[in-house]
């Protein structure tokens, strides 16, 4: 037998009703995440206790008929770079392994008091600096649908939690596809925000104008669900999007039919394993029947956008890390000490030209889309490669796993539009997923559009663990 992963708005009916209970549901998560937690490597740190207290609380509240929000009593992950007052703090390093966390992140404070259960860390690629969650520090973070292969990363604790049903959702942070990739690799929904639109505040950073605070979920519902609290303005955070904040999970239920949605072949899938090409297809097909428009389109300027975003994503991360990367260099991992040692050479001249490059890039792109209400795109390249391996062959040509996996995701980043992975079905009995892309701030539009996905052909494909003597999930 599988068990269905944990969900919010499943749980959330069940308090209601009375068949299940705060208290009854983070017990049951507890145990299953002592069960399956050393096989898979999702958490670093469980708040057991803690979490009790929290579900108890809730558990009071819907006694009282009394609820703060569908999150009420909710056990939530959040990824161990993201400040939980009281609680350790490691961003997946030897550095900060002892780092207790002074504060709540504005987008934690947010999600407990909506009254979700904070049940605990979830690992990563060290620092964020990756796409594996291959930790030398931590250990590797497995995946649930084959424990030989990578979770991808840098979120991939926080997927492989939700994917295993070891929690009900999850945060994770997106700097060039961190939440969208492990969404793709695990079979879960990712959401990466506009840039902006939730705080970046108490989260440990990686290049701080590209990283996005972002959901990892079973279902668009609980994405929206999880992005309510978090979304809007914060006191302090001068990056924080000045747009109203919509009702997300009300949103779900507009319209879609007549919704142009751009497939796009230029630079997205000149190199792209033919399965995952064949998904795509398929997924494209599947949105005419629920009576969207769907026509090829070329994006003026993509092509641009990996030259523009390196220069920035490792001179930013280089200056956060100087100090450390000159006083501990033995403490970080080879690959992300490898990549902190490049961002010393990047010259002022062309971080500055690339940061100043991106409004004309983001224009000429929002340009291209004047037609479409959407663009649409694989979200990786292959399925989860194995877990030692450097490259994959796709066709006859031999490309950087790093490559494969943040190729297609890495543009939004440095462009800012809202992103997110859906599911898309199995390529040799691994999940793969599609990425929908809407203009700025339509996070409604995209999770309305992945909403009535589900509806039609959900639900989505559920893992079953293998060895390691993990039992199923």
């Amino acid at each position: 037998m599988k068990a269905e992963p944990v969900g919010i708005r499943g749980l959330y009916s069940k308090y209601r009703s009375g068949e299940s209970s705060p208290v009854a549901a983070t017990k049951e998560l507890l145990h299953r995440i002592s069960r399956l937690n050393k096989a898979l490597n999702a958490y670093i740190t469980v708040l057991g206790d803690a979490a009790l207290l929290s579900a108890q609380e809730s558990e009071r509240r819907y006694r009282a008929g009394a609820p703060l929000s569908p999150l009420d009593g909710v056990p939530i992950a959040i990824k161990d770079l993201i400040y939980i007052e009281g609680v350790r703090c490691t961003a997946g390093s030897k550095i900060l392994e002892a780092n207790v966390a002074t504060y709540d992140a504005p987008a934690v404070r947010k999600l407990k008091a909506a009254g979700a259960v904070i049940i605990g860390t979830t690992n990563l690629h060290e620092f964020a600096a990756g796409v594996t969650s291959v930790n030398p520090h931590f250990g590797t973070v497995k995946n649930p649908w084959d424990e030989t292969r990578v979770a991808g990363g840098s979120s991939g604790g926080s997927a492989v939690a939700v994917a295993a049903g070891l929690a009900a959702g999850a945060l994770g942070t997106d700097t060039a596809g961190s939440v969208r990739i492990p969404a793709a690799l695990c079979g879960v929904l990712g959401l990466k925000p506009t840039y902006g639109r939730v705080s970046r505040l108490g989260v440990i950073p990686l290049a701080p104008s590209l990283d996005t605070v972002g959901v990892l979920a079973v279902s668009a519902w609980d994405a929206a669900a999880m992005l309510q609290p978090m979304a809007g303005r914060d006191e302090g955070d001068m990056t924080a999007g000045e747009a109203d904040v919509p009702d997300y999970v009300q949103s779900l239920s507009a319209a879609h039919g007549g919704s142009r949605v751009g497939l796009m072949r230029n630079f997205f899938l000149t190199l792209v394993e033919p399965k995952v090409r064949e998904s795509i297809e398929t997924f494209a097909s599947r949105l005419t029947e629920l009576g969207c428009t769907v026509e090829e389109i070329e994006v003026d300027g993509l092509d641009e956008v990996y030259d523009r975003w390196l220069p920035i994503r490792r001179a930013e991360a280089t200056a956060f890390h100087l100090r450390w990367l000159q006083s501990y260099p033995e403490l970080y991992g080879p690959d992300v000490r490898r990549l902190l040692e490049l961002g010393k050479d990047v010259l002022a001249v062309d971080y500055v030209n690339a940061q100043n490059a991106r409004p004309g890039l983001i224009e000429r792109v929002s340009a291209s889309m004047k037609r479409f209400d959407f663009l649409l795109l694989p979200t990786t390249c292959v399925p989860a490669p194995k877990i030692a391996e450097m490259k994959v062959t796709i066709g006859n040509k031999e490309v950087d796993v790093y490559a494969a996996l943040n190729r297609l995701t890495l543009p939004f980043n440095y462009l800012g539009f809202p992103a997110v992975s859906v599911p898309s079905g199995l390529v040799d009995g691994l999940p793969v997923g599609v990425q929908i892309i809407g203009r700025l701030f339509d996070e409604p539009g995209i999770l309305q559009l992945a909403h009535a996905y589900e509806k039609r052909f959900g639900p989505y494909p559920v893992p079953r663990m293998t060895g390691s003597g993990s039992g199923t999930a």
